[in-house]
């Protein structure tokens, strides 16, 4: 299941960076999702320092969604 997850992660990590090269706003909320699961996923490996990472990114990932529009 871990594998699974973290594939998953990828894809959505991935997609992120694509959809966020062409503008497309909705790259944060994947992100955000991404980094939600990776989060989760690093929790439960004990690994506390990605988790702070991760919860920083979804933090970023919500700060560049409201950021971006407002200037819409």
């Amino acid at each position: 299941m871990t594998e699974l997850t973290g594939g998953v992660i990828c894809v959505l990590a991935v997609a992120g960076v694509v959809m966020n090269n062409r503008r497309v706003i909705w790259c944060f909320p994947i992100w955000l999702v991404s980094n939600i699961l990776s989060a989760g996923l690093h929790a439960h490996a004990g690994l506390w320092a990605m988790v702070a990472r991760d919860l920083i990114f979804v933090g970023l990932a919500v700060e560049g969604f409201l950021i971006w529009k407002r200037k819409e």
